[in-house]
């Protein structure tokens, strides 16, 4: 996890590992994201072995299902965290498909989302190192000396997910949703970060 702190206002980045979870399921069953924000598939890729599990006449039930949950996770709070109870996952009683794929899969979901926690450690600390976290701090900065008043209190999340598509996601007013690697990309990285910023800051 990465911190930056400023009179009243704070950025963090790191990864989510519900977040990983939820997305390695749509991707394992070919589920099709619609609504915003579409979010990329996961790389590396993950191939819709589960697909097949799911009768065609389910398939529209199993998607709302899966919408839902992750609309729970985007704007949840401390019960993200409760919604994985193996084996028999309670918490998706009222998700029956969801359910039976979190049964059938929980384990190779969990062991992909433990490597790619451990790998984005990695990356996060090579970000720091190789001084492309410097990139935000200056963007912030650079907002800090226009304005002709304080900056505004605000906390900045970054989700930094192993996603196909280097670019960001806009969640929440202070959330973005965005590839891991976007930052080795500093002028795609600015073009989507420095709005946001300046919006909120």
């Amino acid at each position: 996890m990465y911190e930056f702190r400023g009179e009243g206002w704070q950025v963090s980045a790191q990864s989510h590992g519900p977040m990983l979870l939820a997305l390695y399921v749509r991707d394992l069953a070919g589920i099709e994201h619609r609504g915003a924000p579409e979010i990329a598939p996961l790389a590396p890729l993950v191939k819709p072995r589960a697909a097949a599990e799911v009768p065609e006449c389910r398939t529209a039930e199993l998607r709302q299902e899966w919408q839902d949950w992750w609309h729970r996770i985007l704007h949840g709070g401390p019960e993200v965290e409760a919604m994985f109870a193996p084996p028999g996952f309670p918490y998706f009683a009222d998700s029956p498909t969801l359910q039976r794929l979190l049964r059938a899969h929980y384990g190779s979901a969990l062991s992909w989302s433990r490597d790619r926690l451990a790998e984005y450690n990695q990356i996060s600390s090579e970000h720091h190192a190789s001084g492309r976290r410097r990139l935000l701090e200056e963007m912030i900065a650079e907002r800090a000396l226009e304005l002709e008043r304080d900056p505004r209190s605000m906390h900045l999340k970054l989700l930094e997910l192993p996603l196909a598509e280097r670019r960001a996601w806009f969640v929440d007013p202070d959330t973005v949703i965005l590839s891991q690697d976007l930052s080795r990309d500093a002028g795609l990285y600015r073009s989507f970060l420095e709005p946001v910023i300046r919006f909120l800051l």
